[in-house]
């Protein structure tokens, strides 16, 4: 009996440690994706489509999420430092003057984005950290996930 007490304690503990807040973003990639952790600067470099490909190669293909979410408002306030109708603005004049093709690809939900992640190999999308599972591959960023302190894309805390 006190064997499987302690191996509860165990699991329990290592839970404990990677557990998200209600609310933390969390950055996904396909599980084929080498990346597994990206720092804040090449994050914003990277939703601003500065840097277009990957590390390992393959043309970054960006997922975001419709006006509206909570998801979305924390990676307006904390990636891009814009409104909504700033970053629609910023994508217009990207596309004007050719620097990208087109738009990236919005979806409409959590659940909306990992599906395209999950079978898009050189995708990047984000969705509340506790609807992460097996089918996509969270990154770090700076070394942090949801849940650590310093977070990048942490919940704010009311």
């Amino acid at each position: 009996m006190s064997r499987i007490v302690a191996v509860g304690l165990v699991i329990a503990a290592s839970l404990v440690g990677a557990t998200a807040r209600a609310g933390d973003v969390a950055l996904i990639v396909n599980p084929a994706n080498p990346e597994a952790d990206v720092s804040s600067a090449d994050l914003v470099n990277i939703f601003l489509q500065q840097q277009q490909h990957w590390r390992a190669g393959g043309r970054i293909y960006l997922i975001l999420q419709e006006t509206g979410s909570p998801e979305k408002a924390l990676v307006l306030r904390r990636v891009y430092r814009m409104s909504d109708v700033q970053l629609k603005q910023f994508w217009l004049g990207k596309l004007y003057r050719g620097e990208i093709a087109s738009f990236p690809r919005i979806a409409s939900s959590n659940a909306a984005v990992k599906r395209i992640v999950a079978h898009a190999p050189h995708a990047i999308g984000f969705i509340d950290a506790s609807a992460v599972d097996a089918s996509v591959k969270r990154l770090k960023v700076d070394g942090r996930q949801p849940g650590d302190p310093g977070y990048l894309l942490a919940a704010p805390v009311n």
